[in-house]
Formats: C-alpha cells, sequence, structure tokens
C-alpha cells in the first residue's frame, strides 16, 4: 500500500477580515501534488487574501501548510521553492527603480541583485 502523500497546500480554517468585512471565513481546502487549480470568484471572495496567506504575505486565523511549511514562521525557506507572479503588477509612480530592486531584495531570500542589475 502506498503512503499517504502529503498535501502541497493544506488549509484549515483560515479566517481574514479587513476592518469589519470577512475575506476568508473558515475556509478549507487542500492542493494535491500534480494538480493545477483556479481561483475563481466574484471581487472580494478572498482569492487574493488566500494567495497572500499562502505566501506568508499577510496574517490570517487557522491552519495552513504550503510544501509543509508554515507560511507565518517559514516564509524565507518557503521562498526557496515558490514562484508567484501576480497577474497586475501596480507600483506607485513615485517608486524609482533602485528602489524597486532594494524592496525585492529585501523581501525574496533569492534575489539575485548582481543578476537584476545585468
Amino acid at each position: 500500500m502506498n503512503a499517504a502523500v502529503e498535501a502541497v497546500v493544506s488549509a484549515q480554517g483560515l479566517r481574514k477580515a479587513y476592518k469589519q468585512k470577512p475575506a476568508l471565513d473558515n475556509t478549507s481546502f487542500s492542493i494535491e501534488p500534480g494538480r493545477i487549480v483556479g481561483l475563481i470568484g466574484p471581487n472580494g471572495a478572498g482569492k487574493t487574501t488566500a494567495l497572500k496567506a499562502m505566501l506568508g504575505l499577510t496574517a490570517f486565523e487557522g491552519e495552513l501548510r504550503v510544501l509543509g511549511m508554515d507560511p507565518r514562521t517559514q516564509r524565507n525557506a518557503l521562498m526557496n521553492d515558490v514562484c508567484f507572479i501576480a497577474d497586475v503588477a501596480v507600483l506607485p509612480r513615485w517608486l524609482r527603480v533602485k528602489e524597486a530592486i532594494d524592496f525585492v531584495a529585501g523581501v525574496h531570500p533569492r534575489f539575485d541583485r548582481a543578476r537584476c542589475e545585468r
């Protein structure tokens, strides 16, 4: 008999509210290895919040494991194995390229500044 395969993402009872409006309200799901999953729903349904939680970019309540790691406490290790590209990148008009590079260098542990500057 095969051993149980750990889910790539396992979420139990995720909760996140902005002011008094819930974005995630007791949300649970599992993504098994080899699956392609799309998050579909209207604006405000919690799609972006769920992605931010999986990447350790927002606080949340509940249990969440991504690649066996807790994104709240193991974000640096997680980012060695995860890549996320947003469908829309909105940068402030005042942000200079050097400042954007400094920001990315500060949040992504595998960022290669020399390669970026080349």
